[in-house]
Formats: C-alpha cells, structure tokens, sequence
C-alpha cells in the first residue's frame, strides 16, 4: 500500500470512520435519552448529582473532534523534525488520535446506552458486561489497525561510497558469510508490564466490591494494557551482509549495508540517551539503555545510534563488510 494512501487511511478515514459512526449513532439516540443522566450514583443506587444529556453529548464530540483535529496539526508539523525523526512522530500521532477517539468515543456510548428509554436519572441502568469488555478491545484493535497503516519507514538514504580508510575494521573473505546476533530482555519493562497486570486485577476487585458486579471487567483495560508493555520487552539487533536491523518490542528499523558509509563505537550517556528518546523517538537511536553503542554514518551525513553490549567489534565487523563490499581506493 502507498505510504500516502496509508497515512489518509489512518489518519482520516479510521479516526472519521469511528467519530462519525459515533455522531450517527448518538444522534438517532437524543429522542430516547432522559434530559439528565447520572453524574454520581445511579444504576441501584441514589443519584446524588446529574449531567445535562445534550451539553454533554455536544461538549463530548467537540472534545473528540478537537484532539483528531490537533493530531492532524502534529501530523503536520512533524515535518519540521529531522528527517529520520519524521515517520517515527507521525506513527505515534497516528496511533495517539486513533486510540484516544475510539477510546473517547466508546466511553460515550457506555454512558449513554444505559440511559436509553429512561424517563429519569433513577432509571438510568448501569453499563453491561459486554459493553464494558468490549471497549478497550476495540481501543486495543483500533491502536493495532492504526499502528499497521503507519507501515515502516523507507530508509530513503543515498547508496555510500568507499569507507575511509583509518576506520577500524575485520579483514572479511570473499564470500565469508557473517551474522551478528544480539537479544536482550528488558526487565524494567517487564517489571511494568507485572505492574499493570497487578492493577488491574485490583481494579476489578475493587470495582467489583464497590460499584457492582457489571464494573469488574473495567480492571481488563490495565491487564491488555500489561501485555502490550510486556510486547516491547525484547532488545534485537541483527547485522549480516545485507542490512542492519535493529527493534524493540514492535517498533522495528532496517538499514541496508549500501547506505552505511562506516561505523564507529562510541558510549552513549545517560544525558543522550534521555534527550535523544524524549525528542526523537526511534527516528535517530534505538537503544534500550545508556552505555556501549554504534553509531551508524550515513552517504547524507545523518547517524542512528544502536545498543551493542560489544560496541567495538560490530562497529569493525559492519566497517570489514563495507570494505569488502566497497574497497577504498589506494591512498585514502
């Protein structure tokens, strides 16, 4: 699929498919809706205070609608970023507007659906099981579908010439085949991802004790939140003849051996490290914890930066497969 016709479809036709089937559905609900619902209490319980059901149905869209129009403005001012920055900020864009309209919109309708053919906040039902389960399963499908529309990024990068010649490499045989493997678990992570299953089964108890039976699937959310965390757990970092290839959990990076001009071995600070995570994302490093790295050097003069326990040896390895691709010439 094009990348253009990916970014429409994620960006304007899943957000507006799910407002505006949002706007429809609510719409043909207004003659059936009570002029108040529950703000506090309600469903069996006294309703201590209520809401105005049409200033909140207006006020509800409008809020959606505002954060997919900001998600459009951030989509594009993401342009502004350095190149390799780009794809990264409008992927995580993408998936932002996408989960929090679904989500926003689905909570909407949780509220409302109960109230349907009531005549008074008293009898305003409480949301059912299916409809509380069902929520953040169309948040988690709607996240994954928009996350898929982003697609991977082309690297886009010129074909490199000659490495210098003063870079440290590995003398590689003609047709020695090479592959360099590394995986690592990120505890941390998965200490998070615990951590949230963790909440959720106490939401579910506590929902459960104090506010009903039907509001214990509400804890589900934090658990199918924990295994999207624990996804992104895994450290991998593959370099052969052909490419370098770097991800972590689901987001992933390719980088094709003719575009590395040469690579160098370099620490990485805490201090580069936390800038180069908060202002970049993945667009430029893609490193699970400050220390040893490689720095890739492009034709165009741009860098990422990779984890590597054994950052010197794969800086010369990736150098002796550009040597052998590419040899420089006498006198460089």
């Amino acid at each position: 699929m094009n990348q253009v016709l990916r970014w429409l479809t994620g960006f304007v036709l899943l957000p507006g498919a799910v407002l505006g089937a949002t706007a429809a559905v609510v719409s043909g609900w207004v003659g059936r809706l009570p002029e108040r619902i529950p703000n506090k209490g309600g469903g069996g319980r006294p309703v201590l205070s209520t809401l105005a059901t049409e200033p909140l149905i207006t006020v509800g869209l409008g809020v959606i609608t505002g954060l997919w129009v900001l998600g459009v403005v951030a989509f594009f001012l993401a342009r502004l970023l350095p190149a390799p920055a780009v794809h990264w900020a409008r992927t995580v864009a993408q998936l932002v507007v996408a989960v929090l309209v679904t989500a926003l919109s689905g909570a909407l309708l949780l509220v409302l659906t109960p109230a349907l053919d009531a005549r008074s906040p008293e009898e305003v039902r409480a949301p059912s099981t299916p409809l509380v389960v069902g929520l953040p399963v169309a948040v988690l499908a709607v996240g994954a579908l928009a996350f898929w529309l982003a697609g991977r990024r082309s690297t886009g990068l010129p074909a490199a010439g000659a490495p210098p010649a003063d870079v440290a490499r590995i003398p590689l045989a003609d047709g020695e085949r090479v592959l360099w493997s590394e995986q690592r678990v990120l505890r941390l992570v998965v200490w998070a991802a615990a951590g949230q299953a963790l909440l959720g089964v106490v939401m579910a108890v506590v929902f459960g004790l104090w506010l009903g039976v039907e509001f214990a699937p509400v804890g589900l959310v934090a658990v199918l939140t924990a295994g999207v965390t624990l996804a992104g757990s895994r450290y991998r970092l593959a370099v052969d003849e052909h490419a370098v290839r770097v991800a972590i959990g689901l987001f992933r990076r390719e980088f094709p051996l003719t575009a590395v001009e040469h690579a160098t071995s370099s620490p990485l600070s805490t201090d580069d490290w936390l800038v180069a995570g908060v202002l970049h994302g993945y667009g430029t490093m893609m490193a699970p914890a400050p220390g040893p790295a490689v720095r890739l050097v492009f034709a165009d003069g741009s860098r990422f930066t990779v984890g590597c326990e054994d950052a010197d040896t794969l800086a010369a390895l990736i150098n002796g497969l550009r040597h052998r691709r590419h040899p420089a010439p006498p006198g460089r």
